[in-house]
This record gives structure tokens, C-alpha cells and sequence, in this order.
């Protein structure tokens, strides 16, 4: 795992790490395990003339590579990755489906690709796509197998997903005739992606859902209908919730900005000449909002500075909302009851998903105003600091998740902690102070 501060004001930037890393290891027999490494380098200057740099966590590799040889491998194969932020992450993820699916011989030259690795990444989207299925059965409120409804249901919710953005639950309360945002698209079918779907789809969905719900447990008509949202997912940005991620944050400065940028994507599989990955939020300072502070990945005691609560504290919270939430509607459906019980059922039938619509609203309202309250005292101090103060200030914040997994003795968290700070036209490495 990792732990990583971003700190961004009108002057510069900075990203602060620490050394810590997971990789994912597959055997030939088809397990996979989890490695932990430290002392590994997380933050690679892309072009050191804007510049712009970027940082990585959660998953370490991609196609078993580290990270840190496939910049190598972009920077010479693309000595001009672009001229602003979002250019530069286009210029890898296009780097990556050219790499991936052999359109680019001096990248296969420089990673040479494993037979069988295409298919490793493919029924691991699946594998991920069906366990999402089975998730969304039990969310369904139906016992997974035990009737059509919660097949249905669960299609329905696995559909929505891989389509659109937003949340299911919330979408079922905007306002009439308001519809939500489709997802982007990050690839198109190709003859690549057609042979691999039609090779080994059906194969992949049978032996998943035997593996997930028993042996023919599953009617042929639903899995059809899951095999039509797999093959429609694969073009979209939605990633499983299963499949292996990594995520990577871009900064600095663009050919003609004065102040600096952020992006930050998920990548997550690769197959059929299509990079699996998702835009998660872009920003630039303003007036409004001078400090941008961002932290990622095992950040809990970063995250509770900075926003009042840890993650798990406001889980906890969530779910005695929704218990609670829960409880009042039927006590309101008993009462209604006494009077008319079909009034009652139905009642409850409409609002049987508002606990956990409404319970998750309150959550990310109370989220936001708590996050923009405790986020100022800290950005008082980032406002006007200087690009290489930033870089002592990140790696302060990281220094609190390294001391957390010191004493709970982990080692998923780990010293040394490395920062990098950039003003325009200048990049420069340093080791944060300890005192």
C-alpha cells in the first residue's frame, strides 16, 4: 500500500510520499498472492521543462511491470507526451492501449509482453464484473437465487452502473424528467475485442456464476442479459469494484499556465486494445479556493486531520443512519397498517431503498462541510507557501500515516519519505525534514 499528500496553491506544487509498496503476484496455477515491498520511488517527473510529475498508489504494477519501468518505456517512446496536464495523462493511457494490444513495436521492444497475459487481464474483469453481479444481488434485498426479483433487481443496478455515473440509490430520487450523466467512453470494438469476447466470455460467466451462486443456479436468460452489460462495460470508463487498480495523480504546470494543475485516474485492466480507466477529479487553485490538499490511499490519521473523521468512523455512522432511517419507516408502515395493510405494502415498497439513499446523502453533505471547515485551518498555511515549503508541509502529512502503521506494526506504511516540489519552468527532489 502506500500513503501520499498532494498540496497545490497559486505559486507551485508539491507530492510527498513514502516507500512503501503492494504488487500483486500471479502463479502459474492460476492464484495470486500480495508482496509488500519498501524503499521504492512512487513519484516520476514526466517533463522536467513545464514540468509536470506524477505519483502512484494502490496497485504497484501493470502487466507485471513496475510502474516506475513503464514511465521509463513512455518517456522514450513518447518524448512529447503533451502541453497540459490532461494531455499528458491522455498521452499515457493512449501509450498503454498502443503498448498492450501490439500497435506499437518500440514499446513491445522495451516490454516485451508475456503470451496469455491479455487473457489473465480479461477474466479478471470478469471475474470482478460477476462478483459485482452477486453484490448487487444481495442489495437487492432478495437472498441471491431465491427469486427473479432480486435477478432483476441486481441487472438492473449492474446496468446502471457500467452506464452511467452517479449512484444507483440516488438516481431513483432526481427530480422527473431530469436523467443522469452517461458515462464516458474509453474505447470502441475493434476485431480484437469481438474475438476476445466471442473466445472466451461465455467460457469465463459460467464458470464465475457456478463459483459465486452453485452449479446452474443461474437462469440462462440472466446470464445473457449479464453477458450484454459485460460486453457494454467494456467500452465504458466503470471499473469493478474486484478489478486491480492503480491510481495516478498528474501536477505541475501546463506550456501556458501560470498556475498549476492536478488529474488524478484509476487504471485498471487492460484487454482487446482498450485501457480500462476512469477520470476521478482535476482541479487548479483559484481565488476562491487558493490550497488544494489531497491525500490518497492509507491516509486515515491525514484524512481525520483534515476532515474531522476517519473513514471508519464515518461508516459506522452510516449504518446506524440507515438502521435508524429504516426503523422509523416501518414504524410509520405499522401505523399506517392498523388502518389499511395494502396501503402499508405499498408504502414500504416505495421508499424501501430511501434509508440507504437518504442515510448516504446526509453522510457526503456532512462529508463536504466538515472536509471545507477543517481543510481551511491547514490551507491558511498552504495559501502562501512557497513551492518548497509545500514540499515540507506534504511530507509532514505523510509522516503522520508512516508514524500510524509504526506502531500498529504494520508495514504497508513506510519510511523513507520522499517529496518532489515544482514551480513553473522548475522540478526539484527533496527529502522532507524530520524535526
Amino acid at each position: 500500500m502506500t500513503s501520499e499528500v498532494m498540496l497545490l496553491n497559486v505559486q507551485g506544487a508539491a507530492l510527498a510520499a513514502d516507500s512503501a509498496l503492494t504488487a500483486i503476484e500471479y502463479h502459474q496455477d492460476g492464484t495470486a498472492s500480495v508482496r509488500y515491498q519498501t524503499g521504492m520511488e512512487k513519484i516520476y517527473i514526466v517533463d522536467a521543462s513545464l514540468p509536470v510529475a506524477s505519483m502512484i498508489f494502490d496497485v504497484a504494477e501493470f502487466y507485471r511491470y513496475p510502474w516506475s519501468t513503464i514511465f521509463e518505456a513512455f518517456k522514450a517512446s513518447v518524448p512529447a507526451p503533451g502541453t497540459a496536464i490532461p494531455k499528458v495523462a491522455q498521452s499515457l493511457v493512449q501509450f498503454l492501449s498502443r503498448w498492450t494490444s501490439g500497435a506499437d513495436p518500440k514499446a513491445q521492444s522495451l516490454l516485451p509482453l508475456e503470451d496469455g497475459q491479455e487473457r489473465l487481464s480479461f477474466a479478471i474483469y470478469v471475474a470482478a464484473t460477476v462478483q459485482r453481479f452477486y453484490q448487487c444481488t444481495e442489495l437487492s434485498n432478495g437472498q441471491p437465487g431465491a427469486d427473479g426479483k432480486s435477478y432483476a433487481r441486481a441487472l438492473d443496478m449492474l446496468r446502471f452502473e457500467t452506464q452511467y455515473a452517479g449512484d444507483y440509490f440516488q438516481n431513483l430520487f432526481l427530480p422527473h424528467g431530469e436523467t443522469p450523466s452517461r458515462r464516458p467512453l474509453v474505447g470502441e470494438s475493434s476485431p480484437r475485442l469481438v474475438a476476445l469476447l466471442d473466445q472466451y466470455l461465455d467460457r469465463l460467466l459460467t464458470g464465475m456464476l457456478n463459483a459465486m451462486f452453485g452449479e446452474g443456479v443461474v437462469p440462462p436468460d440472466v446470464k445473457k442479459m449479464l453477458a450484454e452489460i459485460t460486453v457494454a462495460s467494456c467500452v465504458t470508463d466503470w471499473l469493478p469494484p474486484g478489478v486491480p487498480k492503480t491510481g495516478i495523480v498528474f501536477a505541475g504546470f501546463g506550456a501556458s499556465d501560470i498556475r498549476p494543475s492536478f488529474l488524478e485516474i484509476r487504471v485498471g485492466s487492460a484487454f482487446g486494445g482498450i485501457v480500462k480507466h476512469e477520470l476521478v477529479e482535476t482541479g487548479t487553485p483559484t481565488q476562491r479556493e487558493p490550497a488544494i490538499i489531497r491525500s490518497f490511499a492509507q491516509a486515515d490519521l491525514i484524512d481525520a486531520l483534515l476532515r474531522g473523521a476517519q473513514p471508519g468512523y464515518k461508516y459506522v455512522l452510516f449504518q446506524l443512519m440507515r438502521q435508524g432511517i429504516g426503523a422509523l419507516l416501518n414504524a410509520v408502515g405499522g401505523e399506517i397498517a392498523k388502518k389499511d395493510a395494502n396501503l402499508a405494502k405499498a408504502v414500504l415498497q416505495t421508499f424501501d431503498q430511501a434509508p440507504l439513499a437518504v442515510a448516504r446523502a446526509i453522510i457526503m453533505a456532512g462529508d463536504d462541510i466538515a472536509r471545507h471547515a477543517m481543510e481551511m485551518r491547514v490551507a491558511e498555511v498552504v495559501n502562501s507557501a512557497a513551492p518548497e515549503l509545500l514540499a515540507d508541509y506534504a511530507g509532514k502529512l505523510v509522516r503522520l500515516s508512516v508514524i500510524e502503521h509504526e506502531l500498529t506494526g504494520s508495514q504497508t506504511v513506510a519510511e523513507p519519505v520522499v517529496a518532489l516540489y515544482m514551480k513553473k519552468g522548475h522540478v526539484e527532489r527533496m527529502k522532507p525534514r524530520v524535526g
